[in-house]
């Protein structure tokens, strides 16, 4: 069972990181081509496949995939005198 939980969470941390890197490469290569003038939906959609085939490329030769720690915001206790 532990077994099956570990490759669960290790495949939903990679398809999220696919889904992160994804996203982030479609965006900026789409403010270039826009700053270019070479805005069209032919061109935003090999963008869109490409930066997916890049994405698994990049996460597959990851070895383990681990999501963003949340900042944990810690406060200070104030000492309890007694």
């Amino acid at each position: 069972m532990n077994k099956k939980k570990r490759k669960a969470n290790k495949q939903a941390s990679k398809k999220a990181a696919i889904q992160e890197i994804t996203k982030t490469v479609v965006d900026q290569l789409t403010a270039v081509t826009t700053a270019l003038g070479q805005d069209s939906k032919k061109l935003n959609k090999e963008i869109e496949k490409r930066a997916a085939q890049l994405a698994k490329k990049l996460v597959k030769k990851l070895k383990a995939v681990k999501p963003p720690v949340a900042e944990v915001a810690t406060e200070e206790v104030p000492a309890v005198k007694a």
